[in-house]
């Protein structure tokens, strides 16, 4: 029986057999991308990823999200819109929590 422990940031589960993180190569791959694109996406912030030393990692997160924002809008979505897009929703989320922290709601 597989394995699945709960995701206690996102209140979902996580897939041992799912990496968390894909490298470059492995997203470029996935989204059927030269390598050079994707890299150069990633340096210019124009797709979330994570920079650790000279290497280069996007959260499966990030695909999921943008896998279902696609879905849901039935229609091309611009990677760069979608980017800011993304960051914005951060941006409030993070203002929220700590609202809620200062108000003393937090846990």
């Amino acid at each position: 029986m597989e394995r699945v422990e709960a995701d206690t940031a996102g209140g979902g589960a996580i897939d041992p057999a799912r990496p968390l993180f894909y490298t470059a190569s492995e997203t470029a791959a996935i989204l059927r991308l030269d390598e050079s694109t994707l890299y150069r996406h990633l340096r210019t912030g124009g797709f979330p990823g994570l920079k650790i030393g000279g290497r280069y990692v996007v959260p499966i997160a990030v695909l999921d999200k943008l896998i279902a924002d696609v879905l849901a809008t039935g229609r091309c979505v611009d990677l760069g819109e979608w980017t800011q897009r993304w960051r914005q929703e951060q941006l409030v989320a993070g203002a929220q929590a700590a609202s809620i922290a200062l108000a003393g709601g937090g846990a």
